[in-house]
């Protein structure tokens, strides 16, 4: 499922192995990075200290020996706890590793999809040290061939599987019968929609329609509608001269100022510094 407001756009450059290793390490209650999501699954392997994590609605702590877990699609957001912290953040596209197998398809396609999702954390030592050693291999990537490096991708895949599935969140049959709601509010997320039509469209209750929908994409309904009608609004910002009053009412927004409030929330600049940011960049 595409969230594609607060989505990180800057690509991520992975070499043969498909992962990549950032260290980072941050002194006290200082923010680590601010929400947003991407379509890979990324670890932070917390080697001293503790991250706060903020996962859609949920906030935990990752302590030294233990293992975040951020699925694809995962809102999430993080600051160092009260004694800062060092990490490694391991990163890959689950998707590389899909290979058209059984396996593959029983479990990496789910992940793939957000059928499939994990929970929080984790200290399962196996884990924690499979992930240690994929840190490993990859700074010490001569020594090892990326072979080596790929089979522990898959060796890290089936233990968060085993013991990491998040049975509350993973809801293979809900998630599929929400694909219909799903396309139609990508299709119809300009005109003035609201849980209350959705939900009277598609013969639900509204609050039943408002609850489900929110366990399935971790996202509330009218959140979904806006980040939708965001991201369209920065693409015709990108791609057109057109108005930012006549953009906003293009996109589902009656009232321009509440439009730049919301543009500016979510990409950190007005809708006009960031045409004029992406003009300059070209």
């Amino acid at each position: 499922m595409q969230l594609n407001s607060k989505k990180e756009l800057t690509p991520v450059v992975f070499g043969e192995t498909s992962v990549k290793i950032l260290k980072t390490k941050l002194g006290p209650h200082l923010s680590a990075f601010e929400q947003h999501w991407h379509d890979r699954l990324e670890l932070h392997l917390i080697k001293s200290g503790s991250l706060e994590l903020c996962c859609n609605d949920e906030t935990i702590f990752v302590n030294a020996d233990e293992l975040s877990i951020v699925s694809p699609t995962m809102l999430h957001s993080g600051k160092s706890g009260s004694e800062g912290y060092e990490c490694y953040v391991i990163m890959f596209e689950v998707a590389d590793l899909y290979n058209g197998t059984v396996s593959a398809k029983q479990y990496i396609e789910p992940i793939i999809n957000g059928k499939i999702r994990f929970r929080y954390k984790t200290d399962n030592a196996d884990i924690v040290k499979i992930a240690d050693q994929i840190v490993t291999m990859q700074l010490n990537h001569k020594k090892y061939h990326p072979l080596e490096t790929v089979g522990q991708l898959y060796r890290l895949l089936g233990l968060l599987c085993e013991h990491c599935i998040d049975n509350n969140n993973s809801n293979i049959q809900s998630f599929e019968s929400f694909d219909n709601v799903i396309n139609y509010i990508n299709s119809n997320f300009t005109k003035n929609i609201s849980s209350a039509s959705i939900s009277k469209h598609f013969g639900y209750d509204e609050s039943y329609f408002c609850r489900k929908f929110k366990k399935v994409t971790g996202i509330t309904v009218s959140n979904y509608i806006k980040t939708q009608r965001l991201e369209h609004a920065r693409r015709l910002l990108e791609k057109t001269k057109e108005s930012i009053r006549h953009i906003a009412v293009s996109c589902g927004f009656i009232d321009t100022a509440y439009f730049s409030n919301c543009f500016k929330s979510i990409y950190k600049v007005s809708p006009t510094e960031y045409r004029n940011n992406y003009k300059a960049k070209k």
